[in-house]
């Protein structure tokens, strides 16, 4: 009779995206509203028709830290105070995943001081044509959508900008893309700052 043979059960594999103790990380996301607020009530003195919607993604490490973080969703229309909520993210510690590292996400909305008057894309056509070809360099082959958000002067001169890129990867394009729509010349928009959003 032929001996059986021994075979080793195969190693546990431990997925790559665990889960996060929702409740704490629920608990953490909230508190870390307080921070944002921060950011932006920072520079809503400078610009006071800050304001608008964002989605803060990120990656949990392992041991707790944050290994990407980026705005998923913005239209908030600055990226010093983008930048300083991606920041914040990125200096905290979070409830550690189980079962492989961990994805997270948190909206926040923020009425501005000042409302802005929105501008519509068509009365802007051909400044967007130029941020299309002038922005078209920073992508480095970043493929998606990158939804900008710009505050713009009466004469038509760029006050601030944000992007939301369209993945982690994307986020080393934005400050490129930033400083391309800043140079933009945008022409006469109104009697007062305008509010615009676009993709690129």
């Amino acid at each position: 009779m032929q001996k059986e043979e021994h075979v080793e059960p195969p190693p546990a594999v431990e997925g790559e995206i665990g889960g996060l103790p929702e409740e704490a990380m629920e608990k953490a996301l909230t508190s870390l509203g307080k921070e944002v607020m921060g950011c932006i009530t920072k520079r809503s003195s400078e610009i006071e028709v800050l304001g608008g919607h964002l989605k803060l993604k990120l990656r949990v490490a392992r041991d707790g830290s944050t290994k990407w973080a980026f705005l998923g969703e913005s239209t908030l229309g600055d990226r010093e105070t983008e930048r300083c909520v991606i920041d914040l993210a990125m200096g905290r510690t979070w409830p550690k995943p189980v079962g492989g590292e961990g994805l997270a996400e948190k909206a926040f909305d923020v009425d501005p001081t000042k409302t802005p008057a929105v501008l519509d894309e068509k009365r802007v056509k051909r400044a967007l044509d130029d941020a299309r070809r002038e922005t078209y360099r920073c992508k480095k082959g970043a493929r998606g959508t990158f939804v900008t958000t710009a505050y713009l002067k009466p004469n038509g001169r760029v006050v601030a900008v944000g992007v939301a890129p369209p993945s982690e990867t994307g986020e080393a394009a934005v400050d490129c893309i930033v400083e391309a729509v800043k140079k933009l010349e945008f022409g006469k928009v109104g009697g007062k700052v305008s509010k615009l959003t676009f993709e690129l």
